[in-house]
């Protein structure tokens, strides 16, 4: 893909649709493409996770270990990121991740993605808001679920 795609593709997955052109033309430039077979592991539970990955094409699965047998697994498809959280902490990841066919991905790293923030103050501005708005609809959601919780005996 050319630059001006990557930045296209980037720029329609919601956590980076806050960054500005600049913002998404260094993520464009530094990310590395990923490519697998079907049934090749990207990572492991478990594993430090020091990068995300956008999911250009293919289906990914994300198993936990302790997931049953019969829960069907959690895919992923094209335009959506995979381990968002570790752009900005040190984390490991809460699940494997295996490709169901060929996929193609572009890594993101986290090193790259806090120093495009540290350069991009509206980017860091707007990431910020997003990530603030998220955390209050997830309060919202509680408020809303918790007193079903507090009923039981």
């Amino acid at each position: 893909m050319a630059l001006e795609d990557d930045i296209l593709f980037l720029r329609r997955i919601a956590t980076f649709r806050v960054l500005g052109p600049d913002a998404l033309r260094v993520l464009a430039i530094s990310v590395e493409r990923v490519h697998l077979r079907a049934s090749d592991v990207l990572f492991e539970e478990g594993e430090p996770a020091d990068s995300a990955y956008a999911v250009e094409a293919g289906v990914i699965r994300l198993r936990r270990a302790k997931d049953k047998v019969l829960d069907e697994p959690t895919r992923i498809g094209a335009g959506a990121l995979i381990g968002e959280s570790a752009l900005l902490v040190e984390t490991d990841r809460p699940a494997s991740a295996i490709a169901m066919e060929p996929s193609t991905l572009l890594r993101i790293s986290r090193g790259i993605f806090l120093r495009m923030l540290e350069s991009d103050v509206e980017a860091a501005v707007g990431l910020r808001e997003m990530i603030a708005r998220r955390i209050d609809a997830a309060l919202d959601d509680l408020d809303t679920v918790l007193p079903r919780f507090e009923q039981q005996p």
